[in-house]
């Protein structure tokens, strides 16, 4: 229906003493009139398809390193040289689209593409792109602005999505903007504590120039060109980097006035932290749509490529309490700031895959880096950021394309409740349950197959499928030596799995707490110290030592509340008035607290984790 404007105007066209008068036959009377009412009416914005919200899969792509597709605008280059330009473009990437739509992803997160330094600084090289000059102006050397607008409509044509990546802490080493605005910086020095929350926002990261975002020009210099883009470009959220280098102040006003200028705009916080406490709150106060789920990511690391226990991605997943909204968050493996994840597995292309099996049916919304689907290998920065190639490895990039067409072909997947049903040595199995359907997913790292106990959870009557859809009699017995199961149920009650869902929620939400102790054993226990159990839970203090509430009692016993169903990982620690605490030494316990009435007890051995890998419930099973 046309805007309050558009129907003045229709009413006066149609009033017949305010027909404009025209000379000339009626069929050209009747041409001018048309064309005056199209005149009327709004002009609507260029049609968009409707996109998946949020984005199914996000894909990053550093610009320099994807696809040289026209090499008149390359300048100096040298790919032999990890720190140089290597000449890949935006119209590089455009011809490349149709391998990414095959690959499954349906969201491409370019590096930032905004004119910036491209000389090398003290031997780091520029390429990146987040040594920015001017965010008004695409880079040169990556095309023009006309490319990034045809880079976007060709993915919306494809059902794609666009997010650009905006850099608002800092400019690049000798930006011209400080000579020009020497009043727009801090100029306070480097950043030499990253333990001070001041130093963190106001001081040099890396030497480069910090921009003081509480100024009003400043505010608006950023908050202008942002905006120009969403015009100009019509992209379909940002990444925004460095989210923990700016106050929370200018996130939460600069996100709102995003938002304002296109509602439904994604808007992705980068912060490198491994605390989900710390990742929910930094979300909540600077109204981001999402942040990059680190603390999975380290986990998933942990597991398959240092040969860590699977229960630590249960321990994750039992701190989704304490975001507004878990399945907002945007997971990973690895990423442009970090060691490639075929590096971390010293090769082992098997424990990628696994992994990223494990990450693509986990909840959140899955993002890869570019190459993970050639195997690309790298430790640190640059050789992390290697070119890509195309086709080297298509066994990786095929459980890539199955992993994402099975997410979108299974509603559990995309959406359904985490719910923990099995801890043991070398064992992690969890459902995602949504109303009409279950998912499983199984973790086995051991070298023989690992029996699964769903029978004891009185599982509703279902229809099960293997992940070929291959229909199973009864729900898996075992999962198979080293590897990751998915399996798949269908209620047969017309209920569905509603009571399952509402319980997986009320378990994720920690809405039934369980009394638990934790007895230790082997401690030192020197005169004058108390033992401290520290963990993944808020109740252990979230690994400080100063805030756990799990303190020993008079008799050596720690006595606490922990939720239902949930996994915590944790450590003993010793201490004493005036001195450093005590760390356990070794790995971490790992516990898992089942979902059973009645309190819980686990002996905890000091420096044992390793041979007592998974601590088991050791109170009577009256008391349960």
């Amino acid at each position: 229906m046309p805007e309050a404007g558009g129907l003045r105007c229709l009413c006066y066209l149609a009033h017949p003493r305010m027909m404009p008068s025209y000379s000339g036959s009626p069929s050209r009377v009747l041409v001018l009139w048309l064309l005056a009412l199209a005149a009327c009416l709004p002009r609507a914005e260029a049609s968009r398809p409707v996109l998946p919200e949020p984005p199914d899969s996000i894909y990053f792509v550093m610009v320099d390193r994807f696809a040289n597709g026209d090499p008149s605008n390359d300048g100096a280059v040298d790919p032999s040289d990890p720190a140089a330009f290597h000449g890949g473009d935006l119209k590089g990437l455009i011809d490349h689209l149709g391998d990414l739509e095959a690959l499954g992803v349906r969201t491409v997160w370019l590096s930032p593409v905004f004119a910036m330094r491209t000389e090398k600084f003290f031997g780091h090289g520029a390429f990146h792109g987040y040594w920015t000059y001017d965010l008004n102006r695409v880079e040169p050397r990556f095309g023009t602005e006309a490319d990034l607008k045809r880079l976007a409509d060709e993915l919306h044509r494809r059902n794609m999505r666009l997010l650009l990546d905006l850099v608002v802490n800092h400019v690049g080493p000798d930006a011209p903007l400080v000579r020009e605005r020497p009043e727009w910086f801090h100029r306070r020095g480097p950043l030499t504590d990253w333990n001070d929350a001041d130093q963190l926002v106001t001081h040099d990261v890396h030497g480069l120039p910090d921009l003081a975002q509480e100024r009003e020009e400043v505010y608006r210099h950023l908050a202008g060109a942002s905006l120009r883009w969403v015009t100009a470009v019509q992209p379909d959220g940002f990444r925004l980097d460095a989210v923990k280098h700016v106050a929370p102040a200018f996130w939460a006003r600069f996100n709102d006035e995003l938002r304002g200028a296109r509602p439904g705009l994604f808007l992705l916080g980068e912060e490198l932290e491994g605390d989900p406490a710390v990742l929910a709150r930094v979300g909540t106060e600077g109204k981001f749509d999402a942040m990059f789920d680190f603390p999975l990511a380290f986990a998933l690391v942990d597991v398959f490529c240092k040969n860590q226990q699977p229960a630590k991605v249960g321990a994750v997943l039992s701190s989704d309490r304490l975001y507004a909204d878990p399945d907002a968050l945007v997971t990973l493996l690895d990423n442009h700031d970090l060691p490639r994840v075929m590096t971390q597995c010293r090769g082992e292309a098997e424990s990628v895959r696994q992994a990223l099996q494990v990450l693509l049916t986990a909840r959140g919304t899955p993002s890869l880096l570019y190459g993970t689907e050639a195997g690309l290998t790298g430790a640190a920065e640059p050789e992390n950021r290697a070119d890509m190639k195309f086709g080297a490895n298509p066994a990786l990039a095929g459980t890539i394309a199955r992993t994402l067409a099975l997410r979108r072909a299974h509603p559990a997947l995309a959406g359904g409740t985490p719910w923990v049903l099995a801890v043991e040595d070398g064992l992690f199995a969890y459902a995602r349950v949504s109303q009409r359907e279950l998912a499983l997913v199984a973790v086995n790292r051991r070298e023989t197959p690992a029996a699964l106990r769903l029978a004891t959870l009185r599982l509703p009557v279902a229809r099960w499928t293997d992940a070929s859809g291959a229909r199973q009699e009864v729900p898996p017995q075992q999962v198979p030596a080293s590897s990751v199961l998915v399996a798949f149920a269908q209620p047969e009650a017309e209920s569905g799995f509603a009571g399952l869902k509402e319980r997986a929620a009320q378990l994720r939400k920690a809405k039934r707490m369980r009394a638990v102790t934790f007895e230790p054993a082997g401690a030192p226990g020197r005169a004058g110290e108390r033992l401290v159990a520290v963990g993944s839970a808020p109740e252990m203090g979230a690994w400080n030592p100063s805030r756990s509430k799990a303190s020993a009692d008079a008799s050596g016993k720690v006595k606490v509340n922990l939720p239902a169903g949930s996994v915590v990982e944790l450590k003993w620690v010793a201490r004493r008035d005036g001195a450093t605490p005590e760390w356990e030494p070794g790995d971490n316990h790992l516990v898992f607290i089942e979902d059973r009435e009645g309190p819980a007890r686990y002996v905890l051995e000091w420096g044992r984790a390793r041979e007592a890998p998974v601590a088991i419930d050791t109170a009577p099973a009256g008391d349960r």
